[in-house]
């Protein structure tokens, strides 16, 4: 019998030690157990094993490896691929000076700019216009104003001043007989107080609006006029051939007529300072309706009221007494 080399464990039939798991050396075939260990070589004895307490610890145990991750970001790209590659820098192009021209030097906005200033400038001027003239009466906003009394005269006037828009007497040669209303101040018994017409723009009917040969305009009271009367004193004594007035309000505003729905004056007297009383009646005109006078010389003129139509109907029907126009022609002096 053979003993393993390493740990002397007896061997058996095997290749490898069943002990230590050395590897059995080749045997020789020749030899067996009943050879005569004359012949046999000697073999010398291993020495034996330490013991298992004596045996190096084993090796730790490494750490485990983490598994990869799930999902790995992407490297980060490199913009431009190209980067690295510098192309080499160009000179800068030379630039050469144009001399300035008479064009280039001209602003190409001035024109416009002037134009522009010109059209602010024109609507300033029609908005003042627009705000500080009335030459549009229109619809009234109130069918029953309360009753006021007054000796009017143009409050921004001083009596006995002609308005600034109509002509001085000069303008008329010496002599010839001229309307001299525009020049005369007057006096009323009652005015129907402001409103506005259908643009919403302020409407007047104070007692000069008789005289400033405007038709649509008028002077006006409320109710019936009838018994009223009106005084108009001349810019200086006059010799009168002829009067004559516009006897409503001779104003329309689209399908409003002013004329038929305020009242009309059918008849009315003028009496003058050497106490003469001319009587006229009137007609449903607008126009203006005029009568002659045997020519007195005079100062004053008082214009009374006799008979007046009763308010028209429709939209337009206003309960006022009203008269647009008066005409006084005469030689003044």
């Amino acid at each position: 019998m053979e003993n393993c080399s390493r740990c002397g464990h007896q061997l058996g039939v095997g290749r490898f030690c069943t002990n230590c798991g050395h590897p059995i050396e080749a045997r020789n075939p020749a030899s067996t157990d009943d050879a005569d260990t004359a012949e046999r070589p000697v073999t010398p004895m291993p020495p034996p094993p330490p013991p298992r307490s004596a045996l190096p610890p084993p090796p730790p145990h490494a750490p485990p490896v983490p598994p990869p991750p799930a999902h790995a970001p992407p490297p980060v790209a490199r913009y431009p691929l190209f980067a690295d590659q510098v192309a080499p820098a160009s000179p800068p192009p030379v630039v050469v000076p144009t001399p300035p021209t008479e064009h280039r030097r001209r602003r190409a906005w001035l024109p416009w700019a002037i134009a522009t200033g010109l059209a602010l400038v024109l609507v300033a001027t029609l908005g003042v216009v627009l705000l500080f003239d009335d030459p549009d009466p229109g619809q009234d906003r109130a069918d029953d104003p309360a009753t006021t009394t007054s000796a009017e005269t143009d409050p921004t006037t001083p009596a006995g001043t002609p308005p600034s828009a109509s002509p001085t007497p000069s303008t008329t040669p010496s002599g010839e007989p001229q309307d001299v209303a525009r020049f005369a101040t007057v006096e009323v018994p009652a005015t129907a107080p402001p409103n506005q017409d259908v643009s919403g723009n302020q409407v007047r009917y104070e007692g000069r609006n008789m005289l400033d040969g405007v038709p649509e305009t008028c002077w006006r009271m409320p109710g019936d006029g009838t018994g009223a009367e009106i005084t108009l004193t001349l810019a200086e004594p006059t010799t009168i051939s002829r009067v004559g007035l516009i006897n409503g309000y001779a104003k329309t505003a689209g399908r409003l007529d002013w004329y038929a729905g305020n009242r009309r004056i059918l008849a009315v007297q003028w009496v003058f300072d050497d106490g003469s009383v001319l009587a006229q009646d009137l007609g449903e005109t607008r126009r203006l309706q005029s009568v002659d006078v045997e020519p007195v010389t005079t100062s004053t003129i008082r214009l009374q009221i006799l008979e007046v139509s009763k308010p028209g109907k429709g939209p337009a029907a206003r309960n006022y007494t009203p008269i647009s126009d008066v005409e006084l022609v005469g030689t003044p002096g």
